[in-house]
């Protein structure tokens, strides 16, 4: 994918969606693989932030630009707004709310977290990772029965997620099951 933005932007320099899109690659790929975010997380804060220098009401390159804040920052108001803006722009942005609701786990407003994910569900029903970290929100909030429910959804879609699996399991084991099919 970081080939094909790149391509775009070739063709393209003002493209300001695939700059976000070369974004979100570089943001996700030191969570899913074992590059570095020292050297990831500086080249999505730069993709996004050049994408909202060509259009400032681009929600996607505001959500990674929250998230590079949030996860390799530890900017926690400057994620916040970076949030506030994407909604605003796009309030039917998938993405904004599932990551929003990660920022929210993760100052431990579960209540909220959870409302944020079910919204980002709603609008993305088939998305693996929404399904599965809305279950580890309910996990985290100790809500196990919940947890365990979301993540059997999460394994209907692909029965092969190793990341639901591992969440279902830990639910299993807080709930004192020590094995359950899955």
């Amino acid at each position: 994918a970081i080939r094909c933005f790149q391509q775009a932007l070739d063709k393209d320099p003002r493209h300001a969606k695939a700059y976000a899109g070369l974004a979100d690659c570089y943001a996700i790929l030191s969570q899913c693989s074992r590059l570095p975010p020292a050297e990831t997380m500086p080249k999505a804060r730069a993709a996004a932030r050049e994408a909202l220098r060509i259009d400032e009401s681009l929600a996607e390159a505001h959500t990674t630009l929250a998230l590079v804040m949030m996860l390799h920052d530890w900017d926690w108001r400057g994620a916040q707004g970076e949030f506030r803006s994407a909604l605003a722009l796009n309030p039917s942005y998938a993405t904004a709310h599932h990551w929003h609701g990660m920022w929210l786990a993760a100052r431990g407003r579960f209540d909220e977290a959870i409302a944020e994910l079910a919204r980002a569900q709603e609008l993305e029903p088939l998305s693996l990772a929404i399904n599965t970290d809305l279950g580890l929100v309910l996990y985290l909030a100790r809500r196990y029965e919940d947890a365990v429910t979301q993540y059997r959804a999460a394994i209907d879609l692909d029965a092969g997620f190793t990341d639901a699996q591992m969440g279902i399991l830990m639910a299993f084991g807080e709930m004192g099951m020590s094995c359950q099919p899955i």
